[in-house]
């Protein structure tokens, strides 16, 4: 019974990206935090400029390499996010969720534009891209804070606004670049 909370949150953590549409703004990154011991989960979403100073599909052979050495980078979560050695804790899983659809279908035919290729075009524009790090905790009762080094591993993001949903209640937090280490109540 007590995962239904954290199981129903990484449910709908992909559903994200859609239901904040609207909340899409440079220099400002979100992190939600689910601690339901002995599992942690941590998505951290950002609109594409702040990580990587561009928010449309890759076009250039410059932007491709930048966009591919992107994902590489928050495929692995210790430079992202740094756990207490004495939580214990294994990454279990990443997961990202890339903000451009592949341009080719995948019977290798091009069938043209229509409402919903102009409507994904729109979209791209004001591209945000999440990732999602999933955690076991042998020792979660340690996790007092972490460290976050992804706001040093991106001066495009000047505020790191954070959403925490622990043993200990609902909380929100804020912080600023320069910030890395999030207490944990």
């Amino acid at each position: 019974m007590r995962l239904i909370k954290p199981l129903l949150f990484c449910a709908l953590l992909p559903l994200q990206p859609l239901l904040a549409a609207g909340v899409h703004q440079h220099g400002i990154a979100q992190l939600d935090l689910v601690l339901e011991p002995p599992m942690l989960a941590i998505s951290v979403r950002s609109p594409l400029a702040n990580l990587i100073g561009f928010e449309h599909r890759p076009t250039s052979d410059q932007e491709q390499a930048d966009w591919q050495q992107l994902k590489q980078q928050l495929q692995q979560a210790e430079l992202q996010i740094q756990l207490p050695a004495a939580a214990d804790c294994s990454l279990s899983r990443v997961a990202l969720h890339q903000p451009f659809m592949d341009e080719q279908p995948s019977d290798g035919h091009h069938h043209g534009h229509d409402e919903t290729d102009r409507h994904t075009h729109d979209e791209e524009a004001h591209a945000d891209l999440m990732v999602e790090y999933h955690y076991l905790c042998a020792e979660a009762e340690r996790l007092k804070q972490l460290e976050l080094p992804l706001m040093q591993q991106f001066p495009g993001i000047e505020q790191l606004e954070v959403q925490l949903i622990t043993p200990a209640g609902q909380h929100l937090r804020s912080l600023s670049r320069g910030e890395q280490v999030l207490s944990l109540p």
